[in-house]
C-alpha cells in the first residue's frame, strides 16, 4: 500500500501545480485585457474663451465610424436613468430635418473636476432652443446612430 499512497500525494501535488499555473495565467490575461481592451474613455478637450468653455471636442469613443458636421437648433432632449447625465439630444436643421443624436457619458470616470466641467458645459451648450455646431460619429448599418463628438455654440 505504500505505493498507492505516494501516487495519490504525486497526483495530489500534480493537481495543485496545475491549478496554480491555470490561476497564474488567468491573472495574466485579466490584466492583459485591462491593459490592451478595456473600455476606451473619452478623453475631452474643453476649449476656453474669457474663462468660459465656448466648444468641446474628443467626446466620443467610438472608433471606425464616420464623421460628418451638423448645424441647427436644440429642440428635445433627454438625460440617463439617473436624471442627471445628458444621454440625448434632438438637432433641428435649418431645412427641418431632425436628428437624434447619442451624448456618451464616458467622461463620467474622469476626474471630478473635468466631470463637472464636461457635465456643466453640455448642459448649457446643448439647451433647448440653442443654436450649435456639432461633430458626430455615424457608426453602425449605413452610419445611422449617431453619436456626438464635438460641439460648440452658434
Amino acid at each position: 500500500m505504500p505505493g498507492r499512497t505516494s501516487q495519490t500525494a504525486a497526483d495530489g501535488v500534480l493537481r495543485s501545480v496545475v491549478a496554480d499555473a491555470l490561476a497564474s495565467a488567468l491573472i495574466v490575461l485579466a490584466i492583459l485585457l485591462l491593459v490592451f481592451g478595456g473600455t476606451a474613455l473619452a478623453r475631452p478637450k474643453l476649449t476656453y474663451a474669457a474663462g468660459k468653455v465656448v466648444g468641446l471636442s474628443n467626446l466620443s469613443t467610438d472608433e471606425g465610424c464616420l464623421p460628418a458636421n451638423l448645424a441647427g437648433r436644440v429642440v428635445k432632449r433627454a438625460f440617463g436613468r439617473d436624471g442627471l447625465s445628458l444621454g440625448s439630444v434632438i438637432v433641428e436643421e435649418k431645412t427641418g430635418q431632425r436628428s437624434f443624436i447619442n451624448v456618451e457619458d464616458g467622461y463620467r470616470n474622469l476626474d471630478v473636476a473635468t466631470n463637472g466641467a464636461v457635465k456643466h458645459s453640455l448642459e448649457t451648450m446643448l439647451s433647448v432652443g440653442k443654436s450649435v455646431s456639432l461633430r458626430v460619429l455615424g457608426c453602425g448599418a449605413a452610419a445611422r446612430t449617431l453619436t456626438l463628438d464635438a460641439v460648440r455654440p452658434l
